[in-house]
């Protein structure tokens, strides 16, 4: 349980308090990128100008929610791993981020969730119809830009990125409160609808720094095992973390009808949890009634489910980290590792 003190995992799962890592390397990757990020950022604010007001109100909103923009770090780190000069890494970092913030107004829609980072989501300030038709903006937008950097290669990975995307919506919806979802099915999930977009945003920064082929398939790989395990994390701090530090009701993952791995992983051990989690599926709505957000997450923690997918984002940290180059620049090969390894043990 590296990174955790063992005290803050004996509490009770109802006063559960994950005590923070020591050692951050994401604060240090934002330091080392302050002077690309600033770039980023401005380029985030160009290309989010429009005469209709409400474009840019909701784009800023969402963009500015608090985010660790891991995803445009991810490309700036990478390129400058292999001492880029250029600046196409600094708008294609943000058609990385612009279609990332795309999925999120939607999925924000289609889970109707009126919380994001602990703050009100986009849907629930402006409405259902204008998240979406923002979404939709954001996916346009980044396509602009692609014509713009004019590289078939890049426009490739970006339509196939966003297809993936909606094809992992599509089947997190169709596997909606499915009790016999198994931990492959889990995991192509998650690669489908969060690892696939660090993925790409590994290969943008492999890409136009000119490596050869090899080296972009393992950068790209090395950002599809780090995108896992940071939604491993991401499910397993669904049951251990408490509402302040997740920015959402705990056990909220369930109460939207996804069986995430620490929940597979119990229930495999419970009938009886199985049993709950069947009962809670078949509500109409407000699928939680009194105690049972608790008792299942009593369930899940008991039988060791966010443990064991933890476990499994460390392997998939590792995978990542044994996917790096041996290249000159040896701290930021450090700190991409680093990186991987905090995707596996962060508490936010």
């Amino acid at each position: 349980m590296s990174g955790y003190s063992s005290q803050a995992l004996t509490q009770h799962p109802k006063t559960l308090r994950l005590q923070p890592v020591s050692h951050n390397p994401l604060n240090q990757a934002i330091k080392l990128c302050t002077d690309d990020m600033k770039r980023v950022n401005d380029c985030i604010h160009d290309n989010l100008q429009s005469d209709i007001a409400m474009i840019p109100a909701i784009g800023h909103y969402i963009i500015n929610s608090g985010g660790k923009r891991m995803r445009p770090l991810l490309c700036l780190l990478i390129a400058k791993m292999f001492d880029y000069k250029g600046d196409r890494h600094i708008p294609l970092s943000v058609v990385v981020e612009f279609i990332h913030t795309a999925s999120l107004l939607h999925d924000d829609v289609v889970d109707s969730s009126d919380f994001r980072r602990s703050n009100p989501s986009a849907n629930a300030v402006w409405g259902n119809q204008a998240s979406v038709l923002v979404g939709d903006y954001l996916f346009s937008r980044s396509f602009q830009m692609l014509v713009k950097d004019d590289d078939i290669g890049m426009l490739k990975l970006m339509a196939d990125v966003t297809n993936a995307l909606a094809e992992g919506e599509v089947l997190q919806l169709s596997r909606t409160f499915h009790l016999e979802m198994t931990e492959e099915e889990c995991l192509e999930v998650i690669e489908r609808k969060t690892a696939v977009l660090f993925a790409a945003a590994a290969e943008v920064g492999a890409h136009v720094s000119g490596q050869d082929e090899q080296t972009i398939k393992d950068m790209t790989e090395y950002g599809m095992c780090l995108g896992v395990a940071f939604q491993l994390m991401d499910d397993a701090l669904d049951y251990l973390s408490d509402e302040e530090a997740a920015g959402k009701p705990v056990g909220h993952d369930l109460e939207e009808g996804k069986i995430t791995l620490p929940l597979i992983h119990a229930m495999h051990q419970d009938p009886e949890l199985q049993e709950r989690v069947r009962i809670i599926s078949e509500r109409d709505e407000n699928p939680y009634h009194d105690g049972d957000r608790a008792w299942v997450r009593d369930r899940v923690l008991q039988h060791g489910g966010t443990e064991y997918a933890m476990q499994k984002a460390k392997i998939y940290a590792k995978r990542a980290s044994d996917l790096l180059p041996d290249v000159e620049n040896k701290q930021i090969k450090q700190l991409l590792c680093d990186l991987a390894n905090f995707s596996a043990k962060r508490l936010y």
